[in-house]
C-alpha cells in the first residue's frame, strides 16, 4: 500500500462472541456491529482498499460448509488476483479453532484458484479435468510465522520473509487501538514492548522485535532473494 499497491481483507466472523475490557465498550449483543465498524476504521488507518465480511458464527468455523466457504475466499482471489496472500499457519498461531480453520479454507481456496487444484484449458480452449502445477512466476501464500528461535533467521531461507515494518510501527498501532472491545488484549501483547503514551517502542531491543514481522512460504515459487522489504519480489 505504501509503495503504491492495493490490499483486501477478508473477514471470516465479526467476533461477537470475544471479550471485552474490564470495562466493556458495548453491549454483548451489540459485539458484533461494533467489532465489525471498529474493522472498518482500522482497514482505513492502513489502507486496504477491500474489506470482505463473510459473516460466519464466532467460534464455529469448524462447522461451516466447506465448499461454500472455500468457494467465497476463492472468488475474491480470482477478483482480485494477488502477488501474495497471507493467512494463519495450520497452528492457528496459537490454536485457535477458528484460526486454524480460516488456514486451512484459505489454503483450500489458494489451491484452487492458483495451485495443484487450478483447472488447466485443453487445446480447445474449454475446461478439462487435468491440473496443473503452480507457475514458476506465479502467486504466493504465506502464513503469519513467530519469530525465528534468536529473532534472526538463515539469510539464506528463502522460505521465511523478515519483513522490516519499523517506518510503520505507529501505523500499525493506530489500527490495532481502534479495536476498543480489545484493547485489552492489544495492551497485554504489547504492554511490555510498546509506550502507548509516547506511541513508541519502549527501547531499542522493543523497536528491534516490534519492527519485523515474519511470514512462511506454504505455496509459490521461492523468492529469487531473501524478501526484507515486501512478501513480493522487487
Amino acid at each position: 500500500m505504501s509503495a503504491g499497491g492495493e490490499a483486501a481483507l477478508i473477514c471470516a466472523t465479526r467476533g461477537e462472541r470475544g471479550s471485552q475490557p474490564p470495562d466493556p465498550v458495548c453491549l454483548p449483543s451489540e459485539l458484533g456491529k461494533v467489532r465489525t465498524a471498529e474493522l472498518e476504521d482500522a482497514c482505513r488507518v492502513i489502507g486496504v482498499s477491500r474489506l470482505v465480511q463473510l459473516g460466519y458464527p464466532d467460534g464455529g468455523l469448524a462447522d461451516v460448509d466447506v465448499e461454500e466457504a472455500v468457494g467465497a475466499i476463492a472468488r475474491e482471489m480470482e477478483r482480485w488476483r494477488p502477488g501474495a496472500v497471507v493467512t494463519f499457519g495450520p497452528d492457528g498461531v496459537y490454536g485457535h479453532p477458528d484460526h486454524v480453520a480460516v488456514s486451512l479454507l484459505t489454503t483450500a481456496a489458494f489451491d484452487r484458484v492458483s495451485g495443484e487444484d487450478r483447472p488447466r484449458p485443453d487445446r480447445g480452449g474449454s475446461r478439462s479435468g487435468a491440473r496443473e502445477a503452480p507457475d514458476a512466476t506465479g502467486p504466493r501464500l504465506w502464513y503469519v510465522s513467530l519469530p525465528p528461535y534468536g529473532g534472526r533467521r538463515r539469510p539464506s531461507d528463502r522460505k521465511v520473509a523478515a519483513i522490516d515494518i519499523l517506518p510503520h510501527l505507529e501505523t500499525k498501532m493506530r489500527a490495532l487501538l481502534c479495536h476498543r472491545t480489545q484493547r485489552h488484549n492489544v495492551e497485554r501483547a504489547f504492554g511490555g514492548l510498546y509506550d502507548f503514551e509516547r506511541r513508541r517502542p519502549v527501547d531499542d531491543e522493543a523497536a528491534a522485535v516490534l519492527g519485523r514481522e515474519y511470514f512462511r512460504l506454504a505455496r509459490g515459487p521461492l523468492p529469487r532473494l531473501p524478501l526484507e522489504e515486501s512478501l513480493l519480489d522487487p
